[in-house]
């Protein structure tokens, strides 16, 4: 596995903080990453969503990405940090769909040596994004033969 991807969001509770669903999906990521001997990168996947209001930063007035929240939740978690130059934000999707979609676009059609992934969601996701992301990255594109998704 070349990289780990944490699929779809929740509004954040902070900038550090993604809701407590999330932070336990963080908290897999965070344990898969400690046992990796060679570690994988991790994209947190999801700008936000079309059904509910954007977390808005009281400093700037800027939206907040809930991928942005669950990266610093990853690199500053409790028992298992992730390495900054590990953790990659995806801020451009709004649903499940374009999770799959702009992660393949923007970050492995890019970078060709991430081949193997793992998408980790919830148990009330799992079956969609699984279908999800199998199918846009079995799409064949110019130059790629395609990744495997776990």
């Amino acid at each position: 596995m070349q990289f780990c991807s944490s699929a779809d969001g929740g509004v954040p509770l902070s900038p550090t903080e993604p809701p407590i669903y999330v932070q336990r999906r963080c908290d897999v990521v965070a344990q898969i990453m400690n046992e990796m001997h060679q570690l994988p990168s991790v994209i947190c996947l999801s700008a936000g969503t079309a059904h509910v209001a954007q977390y808005i930063t009281p400093h700037n007035g800027l939206p907040l990405w809930e991928s942005t929240a669950s990266a610093a939740y990853l690199m500053r978690h409790e028992q298992h940090p992730v390495p900054a130059n590990q953790v990659f934000a995806e801020t451009t999707s709004f649903d499940t769909i374009s999770n799959a979609f702009f992660t393949r676009t923007t970050m492995t059609d890019i970078n060709t040596a991430w081949r193997k992934i793992l998408v980790v969601t919830n148990e009330f996701h799992i079956h969609r994004s699984k279908a999800i992301f199998d199918w846009i990255f079995h799409v064949p594109s110019s130059g790629s033969s395609g990744t495997t998704t776990t």
